[in-house]
């Protein structure tokens, strides 16, 4: 990789005064508060963006700035926060490449008999063989996009699995609605998706 990019932000609080210049993220929130949107390259040490935005600012949307950075051969790792198939499709187009986890309720395919399908991610998952740990799959991303990519999924222990189901269910409980199955399913495993290719990267 022609540079390594690690991008994340941080928020913090700041005095209501200030809330016109920097609104925070309201409902019980801090009225005021700002962020640090930083896109840090692991190769050089150096930081090629930084920035401080209002904190209303979601990285979701702010991970269009940092996408603009993509050049060939550099590398983006991120996570869930600025997961946008957008994104993915423009460092794929830009000959960049993405490391990062995939979002549940992404879309995703696969080449069966010439043609391009949905997978059932949480059917599939449930077929895997008990005392496989870590398995790979040929996928494309989003129904428009079809970004080509590999998910790489890995089994987690079961005292973790049920840790995260416990906190779905209770997150989901304050939310008023419940969990599905299929959400449930996928906690059992941490799911990447990536388009370096396994000649640079063996799962």
């Amino acid at each position: 990789f022609t540079k390594v990019y690690l991008a994340d932000s941080t928020g913090f609080a700041l005095p209501d005064a200030l809330h016109q210049t920097f609104p925070g993220a309201g409902g019980s929130a801090a009225k005021a508060g700002a962020k640090i949107q930083a896109v840090w390259d692991y190769k050089s040490s150096l930081f090629d963006h930084f920035a401080l935005t209002p904190w209303n600012i979601p990285d979701q949307r702010y991970v269009d700035t940092v996408v603009a950075l993509a050049q060939k051969g550099i590398l983006f790792l991120f996570d869930l926060g600025y997961f946008k198939i957008q994104a993915l499709a423009r460092l794929a187009t830009a000959g960049a490449y993405f490391c990062c986890r995939l979002n549940h309720q992404t879309n995703i395919y696969e080449t069966v008999a010439g043609r391009v399908e949905p997978v059932q991610l949480a059917a599939f998952l449930r077929t895997v063989a008990p005392d496989l740990l870590l398995l790979e799959k040929a996928i494309f991303i989003g129904e428009k996009a079809q970004i080509a990519s590999r998910l790489i999924a890995v089994r987690m222990p079961e005292a973790v699995v049920n840790t995260r189901r416990r906190i779905a269910r209770k997150n989901a409980q304050k939310k008023g609605y419940t969990p599905s199955q299929a959400h449930l399913s996928l906690l059992a495993w941490n799911l990447f998706i990536t388009n370096v290719p396994a000649t640079i990267w063996p799962t």
